[in-house]
């Protein structure tokens, strides 16, 4: 039974021990492990700090907040912050305190601005304190700014932009409708069908320049003949009668070439001013007497 109450004893020291140890740890973590120096500030709202409150100099911890009490002055209530800077700095005149807020998930602090002056603020005197910089209130106004922004000049802008190019969206539709329409066209215009007839046209249109070369070269014959008749007729009054006769024979057959000659171009003119699609019949025109041209 004696060793079972020597059991619970050392338990239980041991456990008050932690609990010292604990305590002390917290003690130390809040700031209150020694006294430091004194500074007094003010703030018209002190929301997100307390007692304990980390205090930096610069970013570099210095203190904490050692009490919070709040003032009347002129009907309007302030309160006084009471910091306890453990470490030894110099605070110039024209520095500013302000509560802030290191990151979104960061708890405030009470950070100190350093002045430029020379002048050093002594121990337990008052160190200006500034108005708190929300960065909730800060993105709410930002916010806010960004819709009267997009009200007052993004929507106009997209509204008019939107006038702008409805017009020509429109238009480049009926341009691509027309060129639809216009390939079609053209599609239907080289078919199978077409392209054959297109190539008989070409044949048929070579066998009509040929058909017109022949021409000109009959009608070329044909004047040099009458050039002929021409000389040979300057000399008929000083021919005797047999070289008069062979004269009028050669007449006679060169008035034939030429009669024939204008009768084979006036059936292809008439033919093709009767009927121009005679260039794409497969087979060549016939004259009147069924031969041939």
């Amino acid at each position: 039974m004696k060793r079972d109450n020597v059991n619970y004893l050392l338990v239980g020291s041991f456990v008050l021990l932690m609990a010292a140890m604990l305590f002390y740890a917290l003690y130390r973590i809040t700031g209150h492990s020694k006294e430091g120096d004194i500074y007094f500030t003010h703030f018209p709202n002190v929301a997100g700090i307390k007692e304990g409150t980390v205090v930096t100099y610069e970013g570099f911890e210095v203190g904490n907040v050692a009490q919070i009490s709040p003032l009347t002055r002129d009907n309007h209530t302030t309160y006084r912050i009471t910091l306890n800077l453990r470490a030894p700095v110099r605070i110039p005149v024209d520095s500013r305190a302000v509560i802030a807020t290191p990151g979104l998930l960061s708890a405030p602090v009470v950070e100190i601005k350093e002045g430029h002056s020379r002048d050093i603020v002594a121990i337990g005197e008052d160190i200006p304190g500034s108005l708190r910089v929300d960065l909730m209130e800060t993105v709410a106004a930002l916010a806010a700014d960004l819709g009267k922004i997009t009200e007052t000049s993004i929507k106009p802008m997209l509204a008019q932009i939107n006038q702008n190019v409805s017009p020509a969206l429109a238009d480049m539709r009926s341009m691509m409708e027309r060129i639809n329409r216009t390939a079609g066209r053209i599609d239907a215009l080289f078919n199978d069908e077409n392209v054959k007839h297109w190539g008989r046209l070409l044949q048929n249109a070579d066998g009509a320049s040929a058909n017109a070369l022949k021409l000109s070269t009959d009608l070329s014959g044909v004047r040099y003949e009458v050039e002929a008749l021409i000389k040979d007729s300057r000399g008929i009054v000083s021919s005797s009668g047999k070289d008069l006769k062979d004269a009028l024979r050669r007449v006679d057959a060169t008035l034939y070439q030429l009669e024939a000659a204008g009768r084979n171009l006036n059936e292809f003119s008439r033919t093709i001013r009767e009927n121009p699609a005679a260039l794409l019949q497969s087979r060549p025109p016939t004259d009147a007497a069924g031969a041939t041209q």
